[in-house]
């Protein structure tokens, strides 16, 4: 089952960096952008599939998922939801009052403070949804809402990137371009776990197969 978790992460990684590359290449002269993205937030994205991964391997493997690995779960998943919800807000403030005020009234206790309080609300929402002690509706659930805030910040994200190119605004470009990034990444992030469940049934399939022909083998 390790092996098809490693599998699933490498495919998010490959999937991501094929998205997100090219767009990053089409829409900046500024390769440093990269450079931040994957030091950053790749780390985080992957620990956070990774994690999102937990539940369904316990699934799969027929086993009590424990407490800690729900925790775990909303506690970390969270962070990738906290980030496209700061993103999306950002977005908004650009759109609206532009980089001048954004850079003067947004400061990096503010942006901060902001970032953790989102992250505090996502993990208590996602805790709550466990309230019905079903495991597959968990997972379900916390795809849904990475897939539905990822949209909805891409939905801001591109808008104000447009405006703000419009404006020949230093680095609001950037900002939003890694906006409409991270969106692009939670959204593939959201169908990890539907790739790992197509994994584990094509195992559970080849075992069903091979025990049917050992049986008539012995018949």
């Amino acid at each position: 089952m390790k092996y098809w978790v490693a599998l699933t992460i490498v495919l998010y990684l490959l999937c991501m960096s094929a998205v997100v590359i090219p767009l990053f290449l089409i829409l900046t002269k500024e390769l440093e952008v990269i450079d931040y993205f994957y030091f950053w937030l790749v780390p985080v994205l992957v620990v956070a599939q990774g994690v999102l991964l937990l539940v369904p391997v316990g699934i799969a493997r027929e086993r009590p998922v424990r407490r800690r690995g729900i925790v775990a779960s909303a506690v970390i998943v969270a962070i990738p939801m906290s980030l496209v919800s700061f993103g999306f807000f950002y977005s908004v403030a650009l759109m609206i009052w532009g980089e001048n005020f954004v850079s003067q009234h947004f400061d990096a206790l503010l942006s901060w403070t902001v970032l953790v309080v989102f992250w505090l609300v996502w993990g208590a929402v996602f805790m709550k949804s466990y309230a019905d002690r079903n495991r597959l509706s968990f997972t379900s659930r916390l795809t849904r809402w990475l897939l539905r805030g990822s949209i909805l910040e891409l939905l801001v994200a591109i808008p104000s990137h447009i405006i703000s190119r419009h404006r020949k605004e230093c680095c609001a470009p950037d900002v939003t371009l890694m906006g409409i990034a991270l969106g692009l990444a939670v959204a593939l992030m959201s169908f990890g776990p539907g790739v790992f469940f197509l994994f584990a049934q094509r195992i559970r399939n080849k075992k069903a197969k091979q025990a049917i022909r050992a049986t008539e083998a012995e018949s």
